[in-house]
């Protein structure tokens, strides 16, 4: 029975194919009219995600490229239409009041979908193949079967792992997972050409997934630095069905990636607001592997190309992405503008749609990725114009080449109309780094207070504790690779046999310069870390990273030993950035995995003080200021209290009884008195007694407290 239904499938025609789209789309509709739990959530997900970018790659007759390439575009496309008919819907405010309610967009998107299903039928219907859309090879004959399947195993500890851990405080399914990664790791690089090439891209996937559901999972709400202001964001524009600028000035609220995306997943699944970051964006992030691996697969073949794309996942960004999601959104689709742009398989029409199309979703999503992308991606497109022109101004040929303009011109137009007309706000955040970074300068290149953390720890500056050491000397480690990579690649050009082409060269070069300026000029890594603009660069350094790596094994003179140095290195970075080491020396560091410590009592959020935050929002007077400690405002923010009011604890209220207003205090600072000034400055609660003396005591949930206090009170 079994055989005869996949024969079946198979056999499937193209008419029969394209009904059967359009009439899951209808019985979507009525799952999602009649609001059937469970199914409306997963299967709005899955269909809106995957869908609509299939159909657009149907009407291209892209049949050539590799399965893994299709699905990566079949996701970023149908993610950069939800974007842009979102701020179409959107534009049509205030003729219709509520653009982003559920008539609209399922109005909308029934009409698209029928649409690009009737044209991609008229194009296919001839030369119709299922097996030309599910291209995909499993390759196992002769080949160990279990270290494809092994992986699988990751996400469901991650999941068990964090349930236990919110629920009991027991953190061994946690490590357990972390510790089966690197061993899996291991015994990949012993087994090398023993398993079959499918294995690859699907172990990336759940290590991929298991690292980004480790913060995902954790907690009932948000963990993370940023990922609370943009939740703000997203709240505004999902409360009013309606995104607007007005609504809140700020460079956050302009990126559409955390403001309408998320609005149209919402409405259309139903599910919890912060599960659309906890769950949906963890499942979306997940691919940011696989596009590495796609792009690496062409450079060094798939077995590097799989420890490259490692490199990537293990930074301590990636793993902490959730906590910025409209950068990893922003990521993705650089990512997959790098996939098409180096895709030679790739017809140059549906080349050009697809690099143009992903590049704008850059700009929507977060404009410090799409500034960066900018420097690396424009010059990259005009190679072929700027070596024609060299050889006319020099070699005296005649022919200059605008291969790619068709996609610069259209991409610098729309940054000039969005930048200029919509996100002016943005653009004020860029001119404001600079004129800080210049001011910085008179006080010279290293002025106390320039540099992020990141950078001072290259350096051997501010090193705290012996893991802090440990992971200094392993990311040092990992940059001498990528240096005597580079040396090794400039080397194999003199002697005319090239590591890497020209354009992933001059990527390179342009990625090098990036970052010698976060090193070099001071502040922009304080505005923008240099972690964020790394696993930008990385890129198009990891292949460095491997080519290191096996010239290293040459000069040893155990070239068979390359599989092995790299797994141990990726591993030990993967023990910095999960925080093993820490845990190993006996220092409770994670904010995931450990009960205590520093970054738990920051970052970790208890159901009590959103409850809290959100009594505040309910009840409390509007013409009074709140003032919190500084990981509050993350609690605050989730009861979606106003953020303009909020006024964090500092050392001018010890003694200030001028302050009028709320004081909202968390689980950590009622239950473990302590007072957080800042992640890396902690004080007792009891330094701010004065602060306190005349308040009342409002509200008392058993974790957060509420207090009310009038100017002058003692």
């Amino acid at each position: 029975m079994i055989s005869r239904f996949i024969n079946k499938i198979k056999d499937i025609g193209a008419r029969e194919f394209f009904i059967l789209i359009i009439a899951m789309l209808f019985l979507l509709d009525i799952i999602i009219i009649l609001n059937i739990s469970w199914f409306r959530e997963i299967l709005s997900f899955i269909y809106f995600t995957i869908v609509p970018g299939m159909l657009i790659l149907l009407i291209f007759k892209l049949n050539k490229i590799k399965f893994l390439n299709k699905f990566l575009i079949w996701v970023g496309s149908s993610i950069s239409l939800m974007i842009l008919v979102g701020l179409f819907l959107n534009s049509l405010y205030p003729l219709v009041l509520k653009p982003l309610s559920l008539l609209p967009l399922l109005l909308s998107f029934n009409i698209i979908l029928i649409a690009l299903s009737f044209i991609a039928y008229r194009k296919n219907k001839n030369e119709f193949n299922i097996k030309d859309i599910f291209n995909f090879k499993f390759d196992s004959e002769n080949r160990l079967k279990w270290p494809t399947v092994f992986p699988i195993l990751f996400p469901l500890l991650t999941i068990l792992g964090t349930y236990l851990m919110n629920t009991q405080g027991n953190n061994i399914i946690l490590l357990l997972m972390l510790s089966l990664i690197p061993l899996y790791i291991l015994v990949l690089a012993y087994l090398r050409d023993r398993v079959p090439v499918a294995t690859y891209p699907i172990a990336l996937w759940m290590i991929g997934l298991s690292l980004l559901l480790l913060p995902g999972l954790s907690s009932n709400h948000l963990m993370g630095s940023d990922v609370h202001k943009e939740f703000y964001c997203f709240q505004l524009t999902l409360n009013s069905f309606h995104w607007s600028l007005s609504s809140f000035l700020d460079s956050f609220n302009a990126c559409l990636s955390i403001t309408i995306l998320p609005t149209v997943y919402q409405v259309l699944s139903n599910i919890n607001s912060e599960y659309v970051f906890k769950l949906f964006y963890t499942i979306i992030g997940s691919i940011t592997p696989l596009i590495c691996y796609a792009i690496f697969r062409d450079h060094l073949g798939k077995k590097y190309g799989f420890f490259a794309s490692l490199l990537i996942i293990f930074m301590a960004f990636f793993i902490a992405s959730l906590g910025s999601v409209r950068q990893l959104i922003a990521l993705i689709f650089f990512f997959l503008s790098v996939m098409v742009i180096f895709d030679e398989k790739m017809d140059e029409l549906p080349k050009k749609v697809f690099a143009l199309l992903f590049m704008i979703s850059i700009v929507l999503s977060h404009y410090t990725t799409a500034y960066i992308s900018f420097v690396l991606l424009v010059p990259i497109l005009a190679l072929p114009f700027l070596r024609s022109l060299y050889n006319r101004l020099f070699k005296g040929t005649k022919n200059i080449k605008f291969t790619n303009f068709w996609i610069i011109i259209p991409f610098l137009a729309f940054v000039s109309i969005w930048y200029l007309l919509v996100a002016q706000v943005q653009i004020e955040g860029g001119l404001y780094a600079i004129d800080q970074t210049s001011q910085s300068l008179q006080g010279g290149f290293f002025a106390q207070g320039t540099k992020d953390d990141m950078i001072l720890a290259m350096f051997g500056v501010g090193l705290k504790s012996v893991p802090n050491m440990i992971s200094a000397f392993v990311h040092d480690s990992a940059f001498l690779m990528i240096l005597v990579g580079l040396l090794t690649l400039i080397w194999s050009y003199k002697l005319g046999k090239p590591k890497l082409n020209h354009k992933f060269v001059m990527g390179i070069f342009i990625s090098l310069f990036l970052l010698a300026l976060l090193v070099i000029l001071p502040q922009i890594s304080i505005h923008y870390p240099a972690e964020r603009v790394f696993i930008q660069a990385l890129v198009f350094l990891a292949p460095l990273f491997i080519i290191g790596v096996n010239q290293i094994s040459k000069i040893i003179k155990r070239p068979k030993s390359d599989l092995l140095i790299l797994s141990i290195l990726l591993i030990a970075l993967f023990s910095c950035n999960t925080y093993l080491t820490y845990h190993i020396y006996g220092i409770p560091y994670s904010p995931y995995y450990e009960n205590s410590g520093d970054l738990r009592g920051a970052y970790y959020i208890y159901d009590q003080d959103v409850i809290g935050a959100e009594w505040l929002k309910n009840y409390s007077l509007n013409n009074k200021n709140l003032s919190s400690d500084l990981p509050a405002i993350n609690e605050l923010l989730l009861g979606r209290y106003n953020y303009t009011k909020i006024k964090v604890i500092n050392n001018t209220l010890i003694n200030n009884n001028a302050f009028d207003g709320y004081i909202y205090l968390r689980y950590v600072n009622v239950n473990k008195g302590v007072v957080y000034v800042n992640v890396n400055n902690i004080t007792s609660i009891n330094n701010y007694k004065p602060a306190f003396s005349g308040s009342s005591l409002i509200y008392n949930d058993g974790g957060s407290e509420i207090f009310y206090k009038i100017s002058g009170s003692a």
